[in-house]
């Protein structure tokens, strides 16, 4: 038996040369692809929040918590009261106060509220009602938590922590604990 085969075309000998892909082609080709993301990726990070090595562009992103209007500071019967508006106009989703400075401007003491001090004295806040998602906040471990943009009247009972009123002009001190962060000064007289 004589099998008969059909003869082969000359154009299905043809084959496209660009659509050739060999194991090398596709190493290549995922190689340059990887290091494409990879290079995207670090340089958006770095751009975005200079993590990758040091900061570059992202100087704007501390903290900046400032005084709105002056503090208010006053002893009643119930001790030495401070009141103060406080914001955070720039940097990350929020601020930290940790401590709070009181330096008497005669005698030049300094009497230090750490943030367990704070969240004892602390005994109404008082939120913006224009507040974008979150309440300014405060806890015993990381002091008053001020959300970028939100403002808040802090009211504090400073006898509760010191156990004694103060009395003459002091200066106060918000100090948020970061790199190049400014420090919010304020003068009150009780």
């Amino acid at each position: 038996m004589v099998i008969k085969m059909k003869p082969v075309k000359n154009d299905d000998k043809k084959e496209n040369k660009y659509w050739q892909t060999t194991t090398g082609k596709i190493l290549v080709v995922t190689l340059v692809f990887a290091i494409i993301v990879v290079a995207f990726t670090l340089v958006t990070g770095q751009i975005a929040y200079g993590n990758v090595y040091g900061k570059l562009f992202n100087d704007s992103k501390v903290p900046d918590v400032q005084f709105q209007g002056s503090p208010y500071a006053m002893n009643n019967t119930s001790g030495s009261i401070l009141v103060f508006n406080v914001t955070d106009l720039d940097g990350p989703n929020q601020a930290a106060v940790t401590e709070i400075i009181l330096t008497n401007v005669t005698t030049g003491k300094n009497i230090t509220l750490t943030s367990q001090n704070i969240s004892m004295d602390i005994y109404r806040v008082v939120d913006a009602k224009y507040h974008y998602h979150d309440n300014v906040k405060y806890n015993q471990y990381n002091g008053i938590y001020v959300p970028l943009g939100d403002e808040a009247t802090i009211y504090m009972n400073l006898t509760t922590s010191l156990h004694h009123n103060l009395s003459g002009k002091y200066k106060v001190t918000l100090v948020v604990p970061t790199q190049k962060a400014k420090f919010a000064t304020a003068d009150v007289t009780f």
